[in-house]
């Protein structure tokens, strides 16, 4: 039993510290930039020119977006933003990425150096959280 204790927080340990956190820069500038002419081309007719939501569609930017999106990881936004928009032909995988970074920084997240990678078990890496660590 005090072996599986040690073998269960030695896992956990490891898991946090190959976490990431959207608050460490995980986007970059050109990234975020492609990311907001796909948004204003092909999401800001439901969810808003502020990215604040309309009727239907979830606000994307600020407090209720971070709110929502808490303790998620960014595979899961990619997967979320893949499906948009509906009843239409979805993003491909690379403008999904540019999409997320571009929300990254809408919602006042800091970019970094390094892109954003487009590989989904990478993307479980980032967690999102509501405040700065």
């Amino acid at each position: 039993m005090r072996y599986f204790a040690i073998a269960t927080f030695l896992a956990a340990a490891t898991l946090a510290a190959q976490s990431k956190s959207v608050w460490s820069g995980v986007y970059t500038t050109p990234q975020a930039d492609a990311g907001e002419k796909i948004y204003f081309a092909r999401c800001s007719t439901c969810h808003g020119d502020d990215l604040g939501g309309r009727e239907q569609a979830p606000a994307l930017a600020g407090s209720q977006f971070l709110d929502s999106w808490h303790g998620k990881d960014l595979r899961r936004l990619l997967d979320r933003v893949l499906t948009m928009p509906p009843g239409e032909k979805p993003v491909t995988n690379a403008e999904a990425v540019e999409l997320v970074a571009f929300l990254l920084r809408s919602s006042e997240l800091p970019g970094g150096s390094t892109a954003l990678p487009a590989e989904r078990a990478r993307l479980i890496e980032i967690m999102i959280e509501r405040a700065k660590p």
